[in-house]
């Protein structure tokens, strides 16, 4: 073989560095048959070219050089996911374990202190154990759910660990090969640099150029004969056989690596990559199912579907568990069971014996058998009648009328005063606990206030803004602009109750300038008037605007936001235009107090805002945190919208 054909070889062998054979055959290193048996795909005529030239760029990359320690790379980073992911259900697992438990222990508790003689039983006793037996499903919900995460992530744990054991494996076999090809490589490249080197110098001698190159000192002499140029062919020879070798074992490897084991890599990793993806997913798919199950069984928990062919024996809501409690029942219950403790008394009233010693009266001392008895009357009397909630004892003036017509002694040194006796009848003493006369009776809706539409109130009282809240109104200015918690904390049930019939039968019979007229209660006014826009066959704020208003609390912008707020009350009709005035300059005093009441902006509308734009079982509820939005702006800009006439 001539220099210029080992030239030409070695010159067809760096023009394909790779060490491939031309591309004569139309099959590409890497598309081998039994991968695509593996991996089945879409016919070619189904896929559009643009999803065919995606798929033949991915598979070419994933078949290059890089494409094994990408591959490695992209599932270090699922691996890592997994991790990530089970150690979040871990901490979560444990917080929900650790809730649940929380919550079990205490309802124990509370149920053994539930039933403690020095409690309050009855309805209360009973629907708080019902209430407690209610925490308990959801504690249990809890402890189910938490055992459900720790079981998916012992499960992502082991996926993990799999995937790595297969990523370190597949790490070895794949890099060893990449290595091996990339040394064969390099060991040609150093071949053809010394197999070039000697044939220039063959060629330098043969031809007596001496131009290119340094003539060699040697003590014996000048190497250019004959002799000389035969040193130099052996070593060609030797590089040429040399380097040949190095180019087949390179194109050995190549050819190893690229047909056989570098697609097993790939598609090994592949599949590892894609199990570990999907175990994911699948994990993350049934957390996703787990928090919903459980939300759906708190829920169901705390408020049962009802059905019309429901038993009524079946479980409760906790608002209808709570709504069970009587007061007024288990205050007769205590007040009963104490019947048989109450020790017995004379049936006769005491009487005076004189010592049979004594025959004469004692001066200036009127002689009566009944005398004591009589004097002493009024006070077992008083010392035996119940006392009113707030501790009141009954009036003195009432007392002095169920003994009208009673004589009354000079009371000098040794007399005593004689009375008819002061016995309680059924309608002698007023109610002990307030003064209002009216308390104890019924009143029919004859002028009724409470679920009449605002028109209808205008029409018949010939008032913009209705009485009851122009009562409700002044009673909080003159005495709840420094109560603690004012129209948060809601009045006595009974008052409120009371209050309200007193509204539907006459509302001019009430002045709430008078603390006696709302039983000197004002979080009852405060429930009252919450109670009469809760009451309105339609919202204050109107249903037709309702959506309006919602739109309008989107906005981030606050100036652009108060503006259509504002455009939108100009639109109310005339009297919810008016009340909304009045109540919303009543609020900002109130607010104006906060630092006293405790009643911010944004508490006061957290109290107002469903209630003056929609029902709270109404489907209006999921806006309830941008009807808050609108009633706080309403509040913070209260004098650029409203006049303060």
């Amino acid at each position: 073989m001539t220099s210029d054909q080992y030239h030409e070889s070695v010159h067809s062998l760096h023009s394909n560095p790779g060490g491939h054979p031309p591309p004569a055959n139309a099959s590409l290193p890497y598309s081998n048959k039994g991968e695509s048996e593996d991996m089945p795909a879409l016919s070619p005529a189904s896929q559009s070219p643009a999803e065919q030239e995606k798929l033949r760029k991915i598979d070419e990359i994933l078949h290059s050089d890089i494409g094994v320690s990408s591959l490695l790379n992209r599932l270090k980073q699922s691996i890592a996911a997994c991790k990530d992911f089970a150690l979040f259900l871990k901490r979560r697992a444990s917080l929900e374990e650790e809730h649940a438990q929380g919550l079990r222990k205490i309802c124990r508790m509370t149920h053994e202190s539930i039933r403690r003689p020095e409690n309050r039983q009855g309805t209360y006793a009973r629907s708080f154990e019902e209430t407690t037996q209610i925490h308990e499903r959801i504690a249990e919900n809890g402890i189910q759910f938490s055992l459900a995460l720790h079981q998916m992530h012992e499960d992502l744990a082991e996926l993990s660990n799999n995937m790595e054991r297969g990523r370190k494996h597949w790490k070895q076999v794949g890099l060893t090969v990449e290595k091996k090809l990339h040394e064969a490589e390099l060991l040609v490249d150093k071949a053809k640099i010394k197999y070039d080197t000697a044939a220039e110098e063959w060629d330098r001698a043969r031809s007596g150029d001496r131009r290119s190159g340094k003539t060699a000192f040697s003590l014996r002499g000048s190497r250019n004969g004959p002799r000389h140029e035969e040193d130099l062919q052996r070593k060609v020879a030797t590089a040429d056989s040399d380097y040949q070798n190095r180019v087949q074992l390179a194109n050995t490897h190549r050819h190893e690596a690229v047909n056989s084991l570098r697609p097993q890599a790939v598609r090994a990793l592949r599949d590892m990559i894609a199990e570990c993806d999907a175990g994911l997913t699948v994990q993350l798919q049934r957390f996703a199912q787990f928090n919903e199950k459980l939300l759906l069984h708190n829920g169901l928990s705390v408020s049962p579907i009802k059905t019309d062919g429901a038993d009524s024996g079946g479980a409760h809501s906790m608002r209808d568990v709570i709504n069970m409690i009587n007061n007024d029942k288990d205050f007769e219950s205590f007040v009963l069971d104490l019947a048989n403790k109450v020790p017995p008394q004379a049936m006769n009233q005491v009487r005076y014996e004189r010592h049979p010693s004594i025959n004469q009266q004692t001066p200036g001392v009127v002689t009566s058998p009944n005398s004591s008895a009589i004097a002493i009357q009024p006070q077992n009397y008083q010392a035996n009648q119940p006392q009113g909630m707030h501790g009141h004892q009954p009036d003195h003036r009432d007392m002095m009328d169920q003994g009208q017509g009673s004589q009354q002694q000079p009371q000098g040194f040794g007399a005593v005063v004689q009375q008819a006796a002061i016995l309680p009848t059924q309608h002698s003493m007023p109610n002990a606990e307030y003064s209002h006369s009216q308390y104890g009776m019924d009143y029919p809706r004859l002028r009724p206030v409470f679920g009449v539409p605002l028109e209808a109130l205008l029409t018949r009282d010939e008032s913009v803004v209705p009485i009851v809240v122009l009562q409700c109104v002044q009673a909080v200015d003159l005495y709840g602009l420094d109560v603690e918690g004012i129209y948060r904390l809601s009045g006595e049930r009974k008052h409120v109750e009371r209050i309200k019939q007193i509204f539907d039968n006459d509302s001019s019979s009430l002045d709430f300038r008078k603390r006696e007229d709302f039983f000197y209660d004002v979080n009852s006014v405060a429930s009252i008037l919450k109670q009469f826009f809760r009451d309105l066959p339609e919202p204050l704020l109107t249903d037709a605007l309702y959506q309006d208003f919602i739109s309008a609390s989107h906005i981030d912008d606050e100036t652009m936001r108060r503006d259509s707020l504002h455009e939108l009350i100009n639109k109310l009709p005339d009297p919810n235009y008016a009340t909304l005035r009045i109540l919303i300059l009543h609020l900002h005093r109130i607010q104006a107090n906060s630092n006293v009441n405790r009643m911010s902006s944004n508490n006061l509308a957290i109290c107002f805002g469903p209630t003056l734009m929609g029902s709270n079982t109404s489907p209006n509820i999921a806006d309830a945190t941008w009807q808050v939005r609108v009633i706080d702006t309403i509040l913070q800009h209260c004098f650029s919208i409203f006049d303060d006439d």
